[in-house]
Formats: structure tokens, C-alpha cells, sequence
């Protein structure tokens, strides 16, 4: 799997993405970036989403992040936090989720989401793969998460 340099043209961020992937910018309020793998057999495919949001002036993510899985189990069926740690990315405080949801149209689903705050904009970086083939995905979601510069 090749990468490139991904930019949002107008958030700035970067990131390195699967060169395969669709991209999709400014699908929705906050949505900054959609992309997903290639079509194949399976349910569901494999994608990384980027959000944006613009928070209060010296809100930390740990502030941000208070309610944040409370929200989640209310928006996502069936939704089990497996992992939740606070760390530095690239000095950056992040708070990383590994969580687990499900979708009747698709099956399980294997989450994993990175959130951080600069200069009072919060990004949440979330990767999603079909539970049964997250294993195989997670060492590029790690590398995507590594590579993102907000």
C-alpha cells in the first residue's frame, strides 16, 4: 500500500493517506475529510474521518474530551470503550480511543479515534474497519495517527 501526503486545502492539516482511497473534503458541518478504501466483497469498507470543530478559548482536550464517550455510546449502536489513554503525539496531548460499535447494514465495527486541540480547534481523527479486519488495518491506522499535523 502506497501513502501519500494528504493537505486539506482549507483546515490545513496533513496526513498521510492510502494513495488508493477515495477522498471526500467538507462532506458536512465539521467534516473536514472522508477517505475510504476501494470497493471489495466486504460490508464494510474500511475509512479515516477527520472533524474539526472550533472550541473555547483555552479548552484543553482533556476538558473537551469529558463527555466525549457518553456522546459516542448515545450516537453509536451498541457502542463498548475497549481502551482509553491519555499520551503526546508529535507534543501534542491526545486522548486515544479504541472502542467497538455495531451497524445492521454492515456488522461490527472496530473504531479507533485520536482527538487533540490547537489553537482552539479540536481534531478528531477517527479510523473505522470491520471488526474482522481491523488487526490487519491497525498498523496503517497507527501510521496515519503518527503522520497527522494539524
Amino acid at each position: 500500500m502506497g501513502l501519500l501526503t494528504y493537505r486539506h486545502p482549507a483546515a490545513g492539516f496533513t496526513l498521510p493517506l492510502p494513495d488508493d482511497w477515495e477522498r471526500a473534503e467538507d462532506t458536512g458541518p465539521g467534516v473536514a475529510l472522508v477517505a475510504i478504501e476501494p470497493e471489495h466483497r466486504g460490508p464494510f469498507r474500511a475509512n479515516v474521518v477527520v472533524t474539526v470543530q472550533a472550541l473555547a478559548a483555552g479548552l484543553d482536550v482533556d476538558g473537551w474530551q469529558a463527555d466525549a464517550d457518553e456522546e459516542l455510546g448515545r450516537a453509536l449502536d451498541g457502542y463498548l470503550l475497549l481502551d482509553r489513554e491519555r499520551l503526546r503525539l508529535r507534543g501534542h496531548d491526545v486522548v486515544r480511543r479504541l472502542a467497538h460499535h455495531a451497524r445492521a447494514d454492515t456488522g461490527s465495527i472496530t473504531m479507533e479515534q485520536w482527538t487533540l486541540v490547537h489553537e482552539s480547534r479540536g481534531y478528531t481523527l477517527t479510523a473505522s474497519a470491520g471488526t474482522l479486519e481491523y488487526d490487519a488495518l491497525a498498523p496503517a491506522f497507527s501510521v496515519i495517527a503518527e503522520g497527522f499535523r494539524p
